[in-house]
């Protein structure tokens, strides 16, 4: 990979404490990556200060790292770190991915350059990754642009309509119009703000990017207990329409 003070572009990678995964991130970023990077940013949640090993040699000059004594969660990380940046585009990633071909960054842009509406690029493969672990997004039409093959992604789900923390391009300028992320509950709250604007994601037909970190998700105790209190919701409302069925039951057959 190639590091330039005129670049336009800089790159955040969140991590917390998978220090396999991230290194293989790094490794395959480093390898396949062909835009130019002004600066990598780097925050690992864990307070691991052992992250600092993980980066490829010739990047040591270009990085600079957050780590967080307390853990301060995924969006307060990226706001920490997206308050650094100075460049026009931000490649955003996580510590569980693998990239395997060249290209992805310079097609993402030129998309974006053309489509201001549009909020980032996905790099993921629909038939083989997004089908299986999210059946309910779905592709528009196919488009072409530059030679670039590309759909406008859609969703059957209301709170997921598009951003996404999966690794992609995106403006600057569109984190500043909601920041800091840290005051939203999560994405799918990002999500619905960003499609109540009719902001939305395109996805390239020449996938880049797998998944390698599906069943390790980091949770802080905060996002645990969330979890917790949903589940206990969506249980009250399965209940609740079970007794509700029970009692039109009793109604009709006279019980």
């Amino acid at each position: 990979m190639v590091f330039s003070e005129t670049s336009d572009i800089s790159v955040v990678i969140t991590s917390c404490g998978r220090f396999d995964l991230l290194k293989r991130t790094l490794e395959t970023f480093d390898r396949f990556n062909t835009a130019p990077i002004r600066k990598v940013f780097i925050t690992e949640d864990s307070g691991d200060s052992a992250v600092e090993a993980c980066i490829p040699e010739h990047w040591r000059a270009h990085t600079q790292f957050f780590i967080n004594k307390p853990r301060l969660g995924q969006l307060q990380s990226i706001d920490a770190a997206y308050a650094q940046v100075q460049t026009s585009w931000i490649f955003h990633c996580e510590d569980d991915w693998d990239f395997y071909r060249e290209g992805f960054i310079e097609e993402s842009q030129c998309l974006l350059e053309e489509d201001p509406q549009a909020l980032q690029v996905w790099l993921r493969s629909f038939n083989h990754d997004l089908m299986v672990h999210s059946p309910y997004v779905f592709l528009n039409e196919r488009k072409v642009s530059h030679g670039i093959p590309f759909y406008v992604l859609g969703s059957q789900k209301a709170e997921w309509q598009g951003f996404s923390f999966n690794p992609g391009l995106r403006r600057r300028a569109d984190y500043l119009t909601h920041a800091p992320y840290s005051a939203f509950s999560g994405e799918k709250e990002l999500s619905r703000r960003y499609a109540g604007e009719n902001r939305y994601a395109l996805i390239l037909e020449n996938d880049a990017v797998l998944h390698t970190g599906f069943g390790e998700h980091v949770v802080v105790p905060k996002e645990r207990v969330n979890k917790l209190r949903r589940k206990r919701l969506e249980r009250l409302k399965l209940m609740a329409a079970l007794i509700s069925g029970l009692a039109i039951g009793w109604v009709l057959h006279g019980i």
